[in-house]
């Protein structure tokens, strides 16, 4: 949950500066090894929704926390689209990607503060300290 978001922050920095930082043959090579890179991260999101049944106590329990997920993904992404737009035409793009690099800087601390499932001996996890 956190190295995820580590690397999509320097795949933002990439895709906003890459045609600042590399020659143009370089810098296209960089955007498509970006492009496979955020395909990745983005099916990585299943493991998180995995992580999240450790840490649950109940099936309830997941059904709430990943239908607020989804929920809140979709109104942040509905408006920072909007923003986005705005932030492009205003800035550029590389404002616009240093935005989403710094964005994902801050989901990676805030996945610092999501407790460790502890494995108990029948190999279970609970979210629970000892």
């Amino acid at each position: 949950m956190i190295w995820d978001t580590v690397v999509l922050f320097f795949v933002c920095l990439l895709y906003g500066f890459a045609k600042d930082w590399f020659p143009s043959r370089v810098a296209v090579v960089v955007v498509c090894v970006n492009y496979v890179l955020d395909a990745v991260l983005s099916n990585a999101s299943m493991a998180t929704n995995l992580y999240a049944r450790t840490l649950s106590d109940s099936q309830e329990e997941l059904t709430a926390t990943l239908s607020s997920g989804i929920s809140m993904n979709h109104v942040v992404t509905v408006f920072y689209a909007l923003a986005g737009g705005w932030i492009w035409d205003r800035f550029g793009p590389g404002v616009l990607f240093a935005t989403a690099a710094f964005m994902a800087l801050a989901n990676s601390a805030f996945a610092l503060t999501v407790p460790k499932p502890v494995l108990m001996a029948d190999g279970k996890g609970t979210s629970k300290s000892l």
